[in-house]
């Protein structure tokens, strides 16, 4: 009999014991029962008989062993992730595998053999099977690689890749700061070509699923017999397993895909790209809380290889990074297409003037001449459905979501009323549900009562809304694309969705709506975000050789981030703010966690928190401060009510000394079956 401890798929630290008659290897993956229930688990360790101290017959045997087994790199990752997030085990390794590996049953999934030339094509390159070796995937890439399309670098871009590709057998990591159009795709594709001719495999993280139609449409074009794998939320159960297996396996050569893509384990890896690197969507705020971008940095640590992040406005802890040493600094300062110039930034105050639909008259007057001249119009609002609040003028009643402590947010579709915390919606009532008064008026402006009032401006101009509403098919983006690039396009309304990645050259107007509640909030890091989406959304005019303008409305033009928006002082920005965050001691120079907790009643929830934070003061180290507890911002979410506690210190190490000592303690105290806790390492929604 041999014995072995498990991870299974609970909410515990733990790993549980079974026996078997086979040896098994690190990793396998094997049925167990649990709980009366057929669960999935993973050998994590074999046990020795002697140091058992309970009933050995009670031990429970393996039912099944699968074929699957974990990666040593996968249980690498793992044990990082564990250690640096404080998650318990079973959250990490169900993380890391693709969904259907956690079903009971064997996979079916039927892995290519041969390479294609390309998707449309049945002829092949060589054989690969599942399990080629080292030398066969070598001499395809050496060999047979083609490239097409091949654009000339221009000095900035073929200087980047020198420096990049003379040391690509080594871990470094590369900010790459690429202004608005400076071509960092092409240095991407010309890396990527260097790594694939050397045999090696590359991973490319992207923040959103919209950004990968068009990127991998370049790369098939780059690359037509090259094997691309898409790994995205949008792609089926067996298509993720397929992708999987296929990096594993040496099959694939690029891996594109979001965040989750980064735990795909790798036969070979030579290069990993993180496109948009300053995007909070690389964090995960459910389930286990990862951020992507870190993981992808740990991930070429441990392939000994070179990691780019790549963006036109990189994250303060990125740049604090290499004001530390410890990443290196390229740069791009000019766009790519020749002739192409940063757009001109011009501000409209709107405090004293008479709007029209909520557009003033530079705007209307602006986006009339780019209709006489054939010319694309993007107007932003990062405020999707047609209001935010919908309010009873007679009594002051407003439509709050039942389920959170918010306003539900009015769409004209339907003529519904719609939370976008928790997705619960209803029919707009007719009257007011408190004094039954008919008159209800909409406050405020979304990307639908936008698309209205343009159409009744503009008449005859071809309007396409962009937010999550329209895009929410696969083909989508897809239909996106056509239609701007066969002109059936005028003007594009959109939120932030539109305002990185995309390439379209006759665009020669932005217009930024709304910009102002950025400027005051809560949260630390608002000015750094709407700096950053201001950025990247002029960014898309005047990228085509056209020149291009911006023009953002506002009440506070003497704000001093307009001030280094004007001049596209990113640079000057970065040292404004880190000087106020050194002044403040916020991160990036503090380092935060945030003990989060729910409950269905906000006093159990704040008398849970209460005690961690008596525990939390008791066994305070040196550097250490821990904050009283708080509710909140948003209270109530899907019928929980929510609290937190921020522990913050000036070096991580501490911090995460100070986390080992206290979580088995915060396990320990009592609460109500319906609390949830949990730790929020680097948090970057306060």
């Amino acid at each position: 009999m041999l014995l072995y401890n498990i991870v299974i798929d609970v909410p515990l630290d733990k790993l549980f014991t079974y026996k078997s008659d086979t040896k098994l290897t690190i990793g396998t993956r094997v049925l167990v029962e649990f709980k009366n229930k057929k669960v999935v688990g993973f050998i994590w360790e074999h046990v020795l008989l002697e140091n058992i101290d309970y009933d050995i017959l009670k031990i429970k045997p393996i039912l099944s062993i699968f074929n699957e087994c974990l990666s040593v790199q996968s249980i690498k990752l793992v044990k990082f992730i564990k250690k640096y997030y404080h998650a318990n085990i079973g959250q990490c390794v169900f993380t890391v595998i693709p969904s259907l590996i956690r079903k009971p049953r064997e996979l079916q999934i039927n892995l290519p053999k041969r390479l294609h030339l390309n998707n449309n094509s049945d002829n092949f390159l060589v054989d690969i099977t599942v399990k080629s070796d080292k030398k066969s995937s070598q001499a395809l890439a050496q060999s047979d690689i083609k490239v097409e399309n091949l654009l000339p670098l221009n000095g900035e871009q073929a200087n980047v890749v020198n420096v990049i590709s003379s040391d690509i057998k080594s871990y470094k990591v590369t900010i790459l700061h690429g202004i608005t159009g400076s071509g960092k795709t092409e240095v991407y594709l010309e890396l990527i070509r260097i790594i694939i001719q050397s045999g090696k495999q590359v991973l490319v993280l992207v923040p959103e699923i919209n950004l990968t139609p068009q990127l991998l449409s370049r790369f098939k074009k780059r690359f037509p017999n090259v094997r691309i794998d898409i790994l995205t939320s949008n792609i089926g159960n067996k298509d993720r397993v397929r992708s999987y297996l296929m990096a594993e396996t040496g099959i694939s050569q690029i891996i594109i895909g979001t965040r989750m893509a980064v735990f795909t384990p790798f036969k070979n890896l030579g290069l990993i790209i993180v496109d948009e690197e300053h995007d909070p969507s690389f964090k995960q705020n459910e389930g286990l809380r990862y951020n992507a971008r870190d993981i992808a940095v740990y991930k070429a640590k441990y392939f000994d290889i070179p990691i780019l992040l790549g963006s036109a406005t990189p994250s303060l802890e990125t740049l604090y990074n290499y004001k530390l040493g410890k990443y290196q600094l390229l740069q791009l300062l000019s766009r790519g297409v020749e002739g192409a110039q940063l757009p001109m930034v011009r501000l409209i105050d709107i405090k004293n003037e008479q709007l029209i639909e909520g557009l003033s008259v530079v705007v209307v007057e602006a986006i009339k001449d780019r209709l006489k001249n054939n010319e694309l119009t993007l107007v932003y609002i990062n405020r999707r459905g047609y209001a935010p609040i919908i309010s009873c003028y007679n009594c002051g009643w407003v439509g709050n979501c039942k389920n959170c402590s918010s306003n539900m947010v009015y769409h004209t579709i339907n003529s519904r009323l719609k939370c976008h915390h928790c997705g619960y919606g209803c029919t707009l009532p007719i009257k007011c549900p408190k004094c039954s008064s008919g008159y209800l008026k909409s406050i405020g402006q979304g990307t639908q009562k936008i698309e209205e009032k343009l159409g009744e401006i503009f008449i005859d101009a071809k309007i396409l809304r962009v937010d999550q509403d329209t895009t929410s098919s696969k083909s989508a983006w897809d239909n996106l694309y056509n239609k701007i690039n066969n002109n059936e396009v005028d003007i594009l309304v959109g939120t932030q969705m539109l305002t990185k990645g995309h390439d379209f050259h006759n665009l020669t107007l932005v217009v930024g709506l709304n910009l102002d509640t950025g400027l005051y909030s809560y949260d630390f890091r608002a000015t750094e975000y709407l700096f950053t989406q201001l950025m990247q959304v002029a960014g898309r005019a005047g990228r085509g050789g056209k020149k291009g303008e911006v023009l953002l409305q506002t009440h506070y033009k003497e704000h001093e981030l307009y001030r280094f928006l004007l001049n596209h002082d990113y640079q000057g920005f970065v040292n404004y703010l880190l000087t106020q965050r050194k002044f403040l001691q916020l991160p990036p120079y503090n380092f935060y966690v945030l003990v989060r907790a729910s409950s269905q009643k906000i006093s159990k929830t704040m008398e849970f928190l209460h005690k961690v934070y008596d525990i939390l003061q008791q066994c305070k180290i040196n550097k250490i401060e821990v904050f009283e507890p708080v509710v909140s911002v948003i209270q109530k979410i899907k019928n929980r009510e929510r609290g937190q506690i921020l522990i913050s210190c000036i070096n991580r190490s501490s911090l995460h000394e100070f986390l080992d000592i206290v979580i088995s303690k915060i396990n320990s105290v009592k609460h109500t079956n319906d609390l949830l806790w949990y730790l929020d390492v680097d948090p970057v929604d306060m």
